[in-house]
């Protein structure tokens, strides 16, 4: 629930400046689209658009990426029953449509590998600690 609202991310994903949905989609969630602005830990911003083209409920979200990033992603989750967690991988396989980082990207690439991975890092720890306030409230 908390992963699927993302107009929510906001609230505990720093890098998240907004998110706004764009068109409903069907009532499976199949073509819901919504715009993305996020920042970054480098100087710099992406706007993207993401539109559902796959949901297997509490398993599987897919989305067409456009924007300042064209291609696809994929957040896939999987039960762990002896630990009790959740593991939740996020798969993205696309390329820059920014051509400034189009040019730089043989000298910068372990530089967006790193700004990338903070940024999922700080995602990570900002949906624990959100999810620790509301398990604290029930």
């Amino acid at each position: 629930m908390y992963l699927v609202d993302t107009e929510k991310w906001p609230l505990w994903w720093k890098y998240v400046v907004s998110v706004q949905e764009v068109a409903d989609g069907s009532p499976t969630g199949i073509d819901n689209v919504r715009q993305y602005y996020w920042h970054t830990c480098l100087p710099y911003s992406l706007l993207l658009k993401l539109r559902v083209t796959e949901v297997l409920p509490y398993r599987r979200l897919a989305v067409a990426v456009t924007g300042d990033l064209l291609g696809s992603g994929s957040c896939n989750l999987s039960w762990n029953s002896s630990s009790e967690h959740t593991k939740i991988e996020f798969i993205w396989q696309v390329q820059s449509c920014k051509h400034w980082m189009n040019w730089f990207t043989i000298l910068t690439k372990p530089i967006f590998i790193w700004n990338h991975n903070r940024v999922m890092q700080q995602g990570e720890q900002g949906l624990i600690r959100h999810l620790s306030t509301i398990k604290q409230r029930l």
